[in-house]
Parts: C-alpha cells; structure tokens; sequence
C-alpha cells in the first residue's frame, strides 16, 4: 500500500478523492465597481500576434483593465473583450478606429457598465461554484453581460446601476466570514 491510495489487484494503486461540500459556500469577498466600459475586439484568428501587439499599446494608454476576456468566436475569429473605466474610453477609441477599417475586424464599446467579482478560497479546486452564482442572479433577474473566472475569482460584468442588487443577491447566496 502506498500513502494516499489503496492496493488493487494487479499491483495498480487507486488514489484516494475527497469531496467537499458546505450548505453554504464560503467566499472571502464580493467586491462592486461602476462606472466601467467594455471594448470588444473581433479579428481574424491569423492576426492574433499583430493584436497582441495591440494589446500592449492599449495597456500603455490605460495603466488598468479591470477584465480581459479572449473568447473564440468561431473557426476563424476570436474576440477580446476589455473592461476599464470609462474615463478613458476615448483613449482607446481613438486608437481602435483605424482598427475597425481592417477586413473582418470589428471594434464594439458597451458603456456605464458594473462589474461584481467573487473571491474566494480554491475556487480552482472546486466545482459548482460559478453555477451557483449565475443561477442565484438569474432568479434575481439580473443580465449577465460577460462573464470570467481566474483561479480563486469569479467576475460578473452586469448593466448599469444592477452591481448594487447583483452584490446583494450574492451576499445572500454565498457566506463572507466574519472580517471578510
């Protein structure tokens, strides 16, 4: 027998699973940001290292984005979605016009966008958790408008003035120790 796993015939080990599960989950915070835009950026999968590039020219006149999201479109194109505040939206725009010119590229902005994001212990390791705080804002009625996860954090991208009710639904979803 080895540690962590069991003998079974024919000299092979079965390692041992753990499942969790909390009638609650926990999460260490639900923060809420207004006052944001989002810019999406659809091109040609071949150009993705000339956007890459572009990507960083961007990153130069906005020192923050607050989410950056690379979808698949379909075959041939991918969309990158950038959320920032929209102070400086007219940075960007000034920069993406000539971008919009090129064949199948398209430049889109969403303004007086929210975003809530979740953080949370393990999230990576655990299961359900993003189902269960999209299930608990579509009760509440509450459009998702994008949505990412990276490792312990969730992050909803929602229309405006809709971050206060969202951060509530899920502040009564979720359970924030005390401090947290």
């Amino acid at each position: 027998m080895q540690a962590g796993g069991h003998c079974i015939d024919g000299g092979m080990f079965l390692e041992t699973i753990a499942v969790y599960w909390e009638s609650r989950v926990k999460v260490y915070s639900i923060t809420e940001l207004t006052g944001l835009t989002l810019a999406r950026f659809t091109f040609p999968i071949s150009d993705s290292e000339r956007w890459g590039d572009r990507l960083i020219q961007l990153e130069s006149v906005i020192s923050r984005f607050e989410l950056v999201i690379q979808d698949r479109i379909d075959s041939e194109s991918l969309q990158i979605s950038l959320l920032f505040h929209c102070s400086l939206q007219g940075n960007i725009e000034e920069m993406a016009e000539q971008w919009n010119s090129e064949p199948s590229t398209s430049v889109a902005f969403s303004s007086s966008l929210d975003l809530v994001f979740l953080h949370g212990p393990h999230f990576q390791d655990r299961y359900g958790i993003a189902d269960i705080a999209f299930s608990a804002l579509q009760e509440g009625k509450i459009d998702i408008i994008a949505a990412g996860c990276a490792g312990t954090t969730i992050y909803i991208v929602l229309p405006d003035k809709m971050g206060h009710a969202a951060k509530q639904i899920l502040t009564d979803t979720f359970f924030i120790p005390a401090g947290g």
